[in-house]
């Protein structure tokens, strides 16, 4: 079966790969040499020039088989233009196309792209503006899904001390026959609404009858923070949500929405890109109680002083959040494991800067875990201390759910293409970090891809403890020239970030982008034997019915809005589960029939697959027992029968987070009336000999 993806050409941002693509369609690519050729090509909406903008993206095979890949070209009628194919691109492997090579584009060209392949693939989409030696360049994460809510927590808007930081957007409607109306709220960080989109007070578009732009199929919404004179204020820093609207009321609101955004500076040569960062209720999409961000700086490097910082938004800017930021590991760092925790409250967004973080020694660089009471959007960017060097970097920081123990890297070089005005450079190389999820110590097997390697590939082993970088340039199983993929093996859940960087040029020649885990968004058909838990926001004592296995994997789809687990013990005690804390988390197996006191971020329904042993009876010990109560739904009293004479009271946390209480032959003060099944009722037991609660099927 051939999967369709799509992405958009325009707006010199290559977004994810439901997104926004330019090509102006000069005769070079990245590793061309450069032309003397000073045409400059303006972009709509543009206040400065840096030169010729051109884009080309990296598509990898991700399956077990050879793909055929297509690439077809659209104008922004829609109409098809041009044709890229590769007929057989083997498992691991990746291939470039460019839109500066491309013969059949026309110079100028501002359109969309849709990729067909027969076998899963990732993409990363690569964006650089440049005139001769002088480039800039900016990576972005191809994605092949669509969501009804887009975070952007990077929005600039004449910001810093020359007023040159900006932003800019593409917003698109990723479906080919449905058209969407979108609402866009720019917030300062203290969730004041600075600007609204459409305004609450303008006239309604008769499309968009309940509020926002019309986004018709296919279409594109484009908007650069520069040019909002009149509706940002100068020195504004803060961040952007996009929200689809009904058009009627029987409708709900439609995944259909992409973004991508550029960060740049004005008066220098600075860019860098990232992805919107999709909610979805399900709780599968971008946002998370626990991030990690597998590269952190603070002044490293003699002749670099590179400085990393954070960008963070809240999924729910009306609420107040904590949330800690834990950097690992230096032996400099306080904490016995040589780490550091600082902690912040949160409205609706902020920023963290480790530059100015006074207890991170110079010299850091080491990896972080950002936790929050609810889902976090989190965007990293990477700057020089030096004023004359513009090299600047962006990407997503990455969700606990999409660790893995297999990621992708669709683009990775060593000394490949153009070497300088002297021939005397490196060219283009890259490099990659690897986190472990939890911290501790994974064996990893690594294995490029690439057409100058022997039989294609080439593979190397090595463990990781904690984060490790690993450099293509001083790699001896590469050959010079190189330019490939890789697929990263572990025996753990890693995350991965690569960059890449040429020393050939002047200006800002570096990108980011995050490592790829298997296929989340649609993934495999769902098991038939799936029980939805509904959890809302805050506390809900839950039944987990599936089999035996570790915490993460238990929590399926809804690990990225679950704050806390705990499970009451038979010695009054609790054993504890924290969301990107495994240090002090006791909690690493759920088991069947578990009653679990769970602390959601945000309301999730979790997906259980149901474990085929049935539960008829539980053990309760003196004193408080939690309980999945495996019974038939029926009247609190006939449910408790057999061991009403042993309890005290029985409490149920029910709709609103409210208790109920059943005090057997006290009805004049209990309000809990009937027990439903599968949920989990705390038991007080007073018979010092405990008792045995047997289930009516």
């Amino acid at each position: 079966m051939r999967r369709r993806l799509s992405l958009a050409i325009g707006f010199a941002a290559s977004l994810s790969l439901l997104a926004i693509l330019v090509s102006f369609n000069l005769p070079r690519g990245l590793n061309a040499e450069p032309t003397d050729d000073s045409i400059a090509a303006a972009v709509v909406g543009q206040p400065y020039t840096l030169g010729v903008e051109n884009t080309s993206f990296w598509v990898q095979n991700a399956g077990l088989f050879p793909a055929s890949v297509i690439v077809d070209y659209y104008d922004t009628d829609g109409v098809r233009i041009a044709q890229d194919k590769v007929t057989e691109l083997a498992p691991g492997a990746s291939t470039v196309f460019d839109q500066a090579q491309q013969p059949d584009l026309p110079h100028g060209f501002a359109g969309s792209a849709v990729i067909t392949a027969d076998q899963p693939v990732k993409s990363v989409i690569l964006k650089y503006l440049g005139e001769g030696d002088v480039l800039s360049l900016g990576g972005d994460d191809g994605l092949s899904t669509s969501f009804n809510r887009i975070y952007l927590p990077l929005i600039y808007s004449r910001f810093g001390p020359d007023a040159g930081w900006n932003t800019r957007f593409a917003l698109q409607n990723a479906s080919a026959s449905t058209s969407v109306c979108v609402q866009m709220t720019y917030r300062s960080h203290d969730g004041t609404v600075v600007f609204s989109e459409p305004q609450p007070d303008a006239l309604a578009d008769p499309r968009c009858p309940y509020g926002g732009l019309a986004l018709p199929a296919g279409g594109v919404i484009l908007r650069n923070q520069a040019n909002m004179t009149e509706e940002l204020p100068e020195q504004f820093e803060g961040s952007l949500t996009v929200e689809t609207v009904p058009s009627n009321e029987a409708e709900t609101a439609s995944a259909l929405l992409t973004a991508g955004a550029d960060i740049f500076n004005s008066q220098r040569g600075s860019l860098a890109s990232y992805k919107g960062l999709g909610w979805d209720p399900s709780g599968t999409g971008d946002l998370s109680t626990a991030v990690l961000v597998p590269l952190v700086f603070k002044n490293f490097g003699e002749g670099t002083g590179w400085n990393s910082s954070f960008a963070i938004s809240t999924a729910d800017p009306s609420q107040m959040t904590e949330v800690t930021v834990t950097y690992c590991c230096d032996e400099r760092l306080p904490e016995p494991d040589g780490s550091l925790r600082k902690t912040f409250d949160v409205q609706a967004s902020t920023v963290v800067d480790q530059g100015l973080e006074a207890e991170l020694p110079d010299g850091f660089v080491g990896s972080a875990v950002i936790t929050g009471e609810q889902p976090l959007a989190v965007v990293q960017t990477t700057a020089s201390a030096f004023p004359n060097d513009v090299s600047f970097e962006a990407f997503t920081a990455i969700p606990q759910s999409t660790a893995s123990t297999s990621v992708w890297l669709p683009v990775l070089y060593k000394n490949s293409g153009w070497k300088g005005p002297l021939g005397d450079a490196a060219g283009w190389n890259s490099w990659f970090r690897v986190q472990v999820a939890d911290g501790s110590t994974a064996n990893i097997t690594v294995t490029y891809h690439g057409n100058a390697l022997a039989g294609g590939s080439a593979s190397f082993s090595d463990s990781v403890t904690g984060s490790k970088t690993f450099d293509q340039h001083t790699d001896p199983l590469l050959p010079s020239d190189f330019e490939g993929a890789a697929v990263i093996a572990s025996d753990k859940p890693i995350v991965v970030v690569a960059g890449i960087t040429s020393d050939a040029y002047q200006g800002d020649a570096d990108a980011l982008y995050a490592g790829f885990g298997p296929e989340l968004f649609p993934g495999p058909p769902p098991p038939d034997n799936l029980f939805p838990v509904s959890l809302a926001q805050g506390w809900n004592i839950a039944c987990y019915r599936g089999p035996k296995q570790p915490v993460e994997g238990a929590l399926a789809n809804v690990l990225n809005s679950v704050v806390a687990i705990y499970r009451l013990r038979p010695d009054q005690q609790f054993d504890k589960w924290f969301a990107g804390r495994p240090d002090i988390s006791t909690i690493a197996t759920l088991n069947p029939y578990d009653s679990l006191f769970i602390l959601m971020g945000s309301g999730a329904t979790w997906q259980q697959e149901v474990s085929g042993s049935p539960l008829t009876s539980a053990n309760l010990g003196p004193g408080w027992n939690s309980v999945c109560y495996a019974g038939r739904t029926d009247d609190v009293a006939i449910a408790t029968a057999d061991i009403t004479s042993q309890v005290a009271v029985i409490y149920v946390l029910g709709a609103g987070q409210a208790w109920g209480r059943f005090i057997p032959d006290r009805p004049d003060i209990s309000d809990l009336t009937q027990l439903e099944q599968f949920s989990c009722p705390l038991v007080l037991v007073t018979d010092p000999n405990g008792a045995t609660w047997a289930f009516s099927p």
